[in-house]
């Protein structure tokens, strides 16, 4: 949260999503912001069967 010098709230329109990016409410370019988090998504299940296959 952001505090004015009163201690007030001030409001900064953002959204925090699944992958805790925080963005604008009507933020353009959502296909594109889908694909890096399928790829975050992806690259994390490839380390952790990498680890597995490492036991």
């Amino acid at each position: 949260m952001w505090m004015t010098k009163g201690g007030a709230v001030m409001s900064q329109n953002t959204h925090v999503g699944v992958a805790n990016d925080r963005r604008p409410v009507n933020q353009k370019n959502i296909k594109k912001r889908r694909a890096q988090h399928q790829a975050v998504l992806a690259f994390l299940k490839s380390r952790e069967e990498l680890e597995k296959a490492a036991k």
